[in-house]
């Protein structure tokens, strides 16, 4: 199943996207996993695409869904990828 959750005109040249995965530890504001928020940078700034509940990817909700995936890759056209990284919050 594929589903577009959010669409951002860009220039040509690169783009810098952001993938933040949040939990609060504190179960009285627990309201799912975690909050999963896609984002680009553009020359204004930092533009927010979406936010979901990490429920709606968790074993609880999607039936046996046993884990996350992150990766890149493009869906038309072409890209060239020039770095990944991976930050710790803590």
């Amino acid at each position: 199943m594929r589903q577009r959750i959010a669409a951002h005109p860009v220039p040509q040249g690169p783009v810098t996207r952001a993938l933040d995965i949040r939990a609060d530890r504190e179960p009285a504001h627990l309201s799912g996993p975690d909050s999963i928020a896609f984002s680009i940078e553009t020359s204004e700034g930092s533009v927010r695409l979406a936010e979901l509940d990490g429920r709606y990817v968790s074993t609880e909700v999607a039936g046996g869904f046993t884990g996350r995936v992150l990766g890149m890759y493009v869906t038309e056209g072409s890209v060239a990828f020039d770095w990944f990284d991976y930050e710790s919050a803590t």
